[in-house]
């Protein structure tokens, strides 16, 4: 992840080691490196690592047959791959090194059972060793990744039943916003055409008001003014 530090880890599986200055695998991320994959027995592991320990000369490798020799590390290999939650099929790179060239084609055949299709075989670099350690007859290692988890089925079902209720919850908000915001959008519509509706009656009021006053004055002028003139004929 960006911003963090990756740690490399050691990779043990169970698989016999040699007691010398290697780890079997380290797992830096997603990569898988292996090592050198010698093919011992448990047995004659902890005879070597014992040798090695106490200063003793490391003892002779068993005469064991070169098919069972490649089992053993190919075994080795997958149980790796297995333990950190990857497998055969995501090896990317292979170095086989083999004593005498002419069991290619033993090698060959066993290691084909590996790989569920030729498309998942890895690339490859085979070399005639001039002599291998203990006189054993192959040596393998090779580099490998993890595969990205992949979510299941009843978690996929999960997580779309979640983002679906999600979106109900959001939808029926969002339509109680809009429900208030009408209710709220009516009321003021109201309230301002009942508003217009008495302005409009005040000016009308005012307006018949105003009507009515100068009437009034000019009747009481025009009444004035007749008794003025009846005054007049009653003196005369």
């Amino acid at each position: 992840m960006a911003g963090s530090k990756m740690q490399k880890q050691v990779i043990r599986a169970g698989v016999p080691e040699t007691g010398g200055p290697i780890n079997i695998a380290v797992r830096h991320g997603d990569m898988v490196y292996i090592s050198g994959l010698p093919p011992f027995t448990p047995e004659f592991a902890e005879t070597l690592q014992a040798a090695r320990r106490e200063g003793r000369p490391l003892p002779k490798y068993p005469d064991i047959p070169f098919d069972q020799q490649v089992r053993i590390v190919m075994d080795a290999m997958k149980k790796i791959m297995e333990t950190v939650g990857s497998d055969m099929d995501h090896l990317i790179k292979v170095v086989v090194w083999l004593r005498d060239q002419t069991q290619s084609e033993v090698f060959d055949r066993i290691y084909r059972e590996y790989f569920s299709s030729p498309e998942m075989w890895p690339s490859r670099t085979r070399m005639q060793a001039g002599r291998t350690p203990l006189d054993m007859g192959l040596e393998v290692d090779a580099i490998g990744y993890i595969p990205a988890r992949k979510s299941s089925p009843r978690k996929a079902v999960s997580r779309k039943v979640g983002v679906k209720a999600a979106a109900k919850k959001v939808a029926a908000k969002t339509a109680t916003r809009s429900g208030a915001g009408t209710a709220v959008a009516t009321k003021k519509a109201a309230t301002k055409k009942a508003a217009t509706k008495k302005a409009a009656t005040k000016k009308a009021a005012t307006k018949k008001a105003a009507t009515k006053k100068p009437i009034a004055k000019k009747a009481a002028v025009k009444s004035a003014a007749t008794r003025s003139a009846g005054k007049g004929r009653t003196s005369r």
